[in-house]
């Protein structure tokens, strides 16, 4: 499994560089009558929070530095590294995959699709300033590699998510369509805005499917408050490994998709 991050996305995992997001819904819409706030404020239970999902895709695996050779060759390291030095060498393109709500329960099931594209230099930002491109802006440039294989090579395909805090009723359309939002204590919200799982799958070079645990994002182990390389707040909101969390990653064809279910930890 493999991730992102930078400097300024190392504290939060691209935490103050704007990435994009999507809308999905759970299975179980939270109530308005018993959810929705009046005037913007954050709902008051806990458990019905917005979290974004993302694809990170290398698209060409042969120049990551995270574990040649290995299975899944790509991770954190080359996010940070390509973004340090302004290049971009495995082509990394992050992209917005889907968004939605929690249920009361914390249950959540969000579905994306990716097609390949003829172009590698794709316009993810409209003229009104939305967009659906993440990661640090040294990555994007212009324009985005998208899901573009390098030739005689197959995309490792990475997913990431982010818990947006509570959702408000008066910004959840950018809680659920941005990586930074209104609501965010990065830019004055507050709500705390997190990567909270990450899982990467090796490429794969026939159709079909694979199913894989997903935990914490890799910045904020357990622990991690304890030993002081995180904050407590973060700690505790990071998927736990091993609690029926997944994420299913489908190839068929010149596309794929990605299944993920989630049930958000009861420590807020």
């Amino acid at each position: 499994m493999k991730l992102l991050t930078t400097a300024c996305i190392l504290s939060l995992f691209l935490s103050v560089v704007h990435l994009p997001e999507c809308a999905a819904k759970s299975t179980k819409s939270p109530k308005g009558s018993k959810t929705k706030k009046k005037s913007g404020k954050n709902s008051k239970k806990s458990k019905e929070r917005v979290v974004t999902m993302w694809w990170v895709l290398f698209n060409k695996p042969s120049a990551c530095i995270t574990d040649p050779g290995g299975p899944i060759q790509c991770g954190v390291p080359d996010i940070m590294g390509n973004a340090d030095a302004e290049t971009n060498d495995p082509n990394i393109a992050i992209i917005n995959a889907s968004g939605g709500i929690a249920d009361e329960d914390g249950f959540l099931r969000l579905v994306a699709s990716l097609y390949k594209t003829d172009s590698c230099a794709l316009d993810l930002v409209a003229d009104d300033g939305t967009y659906v491109w993440g990661g640090p802006p040294a990555l994007y440039g212009n324009s985005s590699f998208g899901f573009c294989p390098a030739d005689g090579e197959t995309t490792e395909v990475h997913v990431v998510l982010r818990d947006h805090g509570p959702y408000s009723e008066e910004d959840k359309i950018a809680q659920l369509t941005t990586f930074t939002d209104p609501s965010c204590s990065q830019v004055g919200g507050p709500n705390l805005c997190s990567d909270i799982g990450a899982v990467g799958f090796a490429p794969m070079t026939e159709d079909g499917l694979m199913s894989k645990d997903i935990g914490h994002f890799p910045m904020f182990p357990p622990g991690c408050a304890e030993a002081e390389e995180c904050d407590e707040s973060v700690e505790k909101i990071q998927l736990m490994a091993g609690m029926g969390n997944e994420v299913t990653l489908i190839s068929t064809g010149d596309a794929v998709q990605v299944v993920t279910e989630i049930t958000l930890p009861n420590k807020m």
